[in-house]
């Protein structure tokens, strides 16, 4: 080791432990030995950086870049210094060619996702141009990870349009694993609302849908499952049901006991032989480049043939928990419900390929467990909420659309509790005033700067009000902390019981999204006004009375509920009466019954 490796190695550990005037002494020494030493200079404007000289540390790091281009990490130190001085522009196309070098260097998804994160908070035209320097830069054959990485970075339709594209013009670049990965990686992104250019239902009505047909189509003939399918003969009745779901998780997860509950009530109130499929058909391991990586959730102790219980009843379950979607596991799934024969397939939940499978064979009855328009094969498309339509899907969904309401089944009620048991405010003037309450699963995706910001506003205006979050969360709380009224925002985690949480609150606020169906009915049945706006699975739920058109009449209607008594108990008469006339889980399944017997004879 040379005297200048040596003098670098010191300062790094005097750095590292905090004695920065130590550090930069020797920075300066070995940039005495070697003028313009790339290493010396990038250490320095960290210094300077970290002792709130920006400037100073664009300067000194920019030297470091100019003498050595190929590291990412200087690229990156460059743009938080060029954050700092409030140049965003530059700070994201510095993170964008760090990115880029991390990229091509084959780097995985930790640190590529921080940077990708770091530009994703500029505004649209920052994060479009930090994607073309990446694009530019970009150097791999990876058309996965190269579209859906600019798709993160910018949120423009295009590059998702580019992926499906690719490989609607040539299926065989890509293996079967590959593009269910693709696919639901993209099913997330836009049920998450990460779009923010281009026309998303042009694409997810176009070719998405068509994208989704092909992963279908591939799957059988690459997997040879065609000549596994039988084509029934027409049969009179519905004494069989195989019901396939993507995936049963257990207790604490809503659709998984919605899809019980249709089971054991197919079963035990119609006298129907009831098998549910459980193929753990969303993508539960990395299968590609897509970007960002993720991962659904599998419960292991579902595997194979049992028998599950819950609400007093039984149901026949076949699990296949394996984290992969491939020939041996579809083959088996396939072989299963051949042998069980059923007279009916009930396609439980979007997107749900293993029973689209059976499209062509059997007849398939489709029971969305979200609004929208759903690429599903199946004879029969059932909506989601009772005033759903079909106005604006392809011709071919509409002829086999249905009206439908999804219904639900109460949860118990539990003994009454107080705001206190929930570790809020038992005492002073936030203990009587109102409670707004934020539930669901996803509340770190939904719950943005933008709908805080709109929180903000209503406890500016309502001084003795407060808002619950319920749900688990871990970055929700950072956001929260920076709110102008964070001593009366809570993030209460997830909350066992949540209808004791509803029977001391004021209202569900809904924040702008697709999911939380489940929730927001609930209230309803207890009388809890609802405030969203008109879309998503919450207004479909909720209905047209209590849905508002923008944050003005969002605000108006949430300061009403928690001020004027009389509006609130309207509106509590108001839920309970949308809850009964709509909301009947019994009258769902006599219904999903119907159309059943309909795809029969459609079949």
């Amino acid at each position: 080791m040379d005297q200048i490796e040596q003098t670098l190695a010191v300062a790094t550990e005097h750095h590292r432990a905090g004695r920065t005037a130590e550090a930069e002494r020797l920075y300066r020494d070995v940039l005495d030995a070697s003028p313009g030493h790339p290493d010396a200079l990038h250490l320095l404007g960290v210094i300077a950086l970290q002792s709130g000289r920006a400037e100073e540390a664009v300067d000194r790091i920019a030297q470091a870049v100019a003498g050595d281009d190929s590291s990412p990490l200087f690229h990156a130190n460059l743009g938080h210094a060029l954050h700092a001085s409030g140049r965003q522009r530059e700070a994201a196309l510095s993170f964008a060619r760090a990115l880029s070098l991390l990229t091509n260097e084959g780097e995985g998804w930790g640190n590529v996702g921080a940077l990708a994160n770091l530009i994703r908070r500029y505004d649209d035209d920052i994060r479009a141009a930090a994607a073309a320097e990446v694009d530019a830069r970009y150097t791999m054959g990876d058309v996965m990870r190269r579209q859906s990485l600019l798709f993160l970075l910018s949120g423009d339709i295009a590059y998702y349009r580019n992926l499906v594209n690719t490989a609607l013009e040539d299926p065989l670049r890509f293996s079967v694993p590959s593009m269910h990965y693709a696919y639901w990686g993209i099913a997330l992104r836009l049920f998450q609302g990460d779009a923010r250019k281009g026309d998303v239902g042009a694409f997810t009505n176009g070719e998405f849908r068509r994208f989704y047909r092909l992963l279908v189509e591939e799957t059988a003939r690459r997997y040879d499952l065609d000549a596994r399918l039988r084509r029934t003969s027409p049969r009179a009745a519905v004494k069989r049901v195989a019901l396939i779901t993507n995936q049963m998780l257990g207790e604490g997860h809503q659709p998984t006991a919605d899809a019980f509950d249709y089971a054991r009530r197919l079963q035990d109130d119609h006298g129907c032989e009831v098998l549910i499929i459980n193929p753990n058909a969303m993508a539960v391991e990395g299968e590609n480049g897509f970007v960002p990586e993720y991962s659904y959730n599998v419960t292991e102790d579902y595997d194979g043939e049992q028998t599950i219980s819950a609400q007093g009843a039984n149901v026949r379950m076949l699990s296949f928990p394996q984290p992969r979607f491939d020939e041996e596991k579809l083959t088996a799934i396939v072989e299963a419900v051949e042998r069980f024969d059923p007279d009916v397939i009930v396609a439980f939940g979007g997107s749900n390929t293993v029973a689209d499978l059976f499209a062509g064979s059997r007849p398939v009855v489709f029971l969305p467990t979200s609004s929208g328009l759903s690429p599903s094969l199946a004879t029969i498309l059932l909506g989601y909420a009772p005033e759903d339509d079909a106005a604006g899907w392809p011709e071919e969904a509409r002829s086999r659309f249905r009206p439908f309401s999804f219904g639900w089944t109460l949860p118990a009620a539990g003994p009454a509790r107080s705001r206190a048991e929930f570790g809020l405010p038992a005492d002073g003037p936030l203990a009587d005033g109102p409670l707004y309450v934020v539930v669901g699963n996803r509340l770190d995706q939904e719950v943005g700067p933008e709908f805080l910001e709109t929180l903000d506003r209503l406890l500016d205006r309502v001084p003795d009000g407060q808002v619950a979050f319920a749900g688990a969360v871990s970055e929700l709380p950072g956001r929260i902390a920076a709110a102008r009224n964070a001593a009366r925002m809570h993030a209460l985690g997830n909350v066992e019981g949540i209808r004791g949480l509803y029977g001391v609150a004021t209202a569900y606020l809904n924040p702008p999204r697709q999911g939380g169906g489940g929730s927001a009915a609930f209230a309803l049945a207890d009388g809890l006004p609802v405030v969203t706006y008109a879309r998503g699975d919450v207004a479909g739920v909720v209905g047209s009375a209590m849905t508002v058109a923008d944050e003005t009449a969002f605000l108006e209607r949430a300061v009403a509920l928690g001020q004027d008594s009389a509006a609130r108990s309207q509106a509590a008469e108001t839920a309970r009466t949308r809850f009964a006339e709509t909301a009947d889980r019994a009258r769902s399944v006599e219904k999903l019954l119907d159309y059943a017997r309909e795809a029969q004879g459609l079949f």
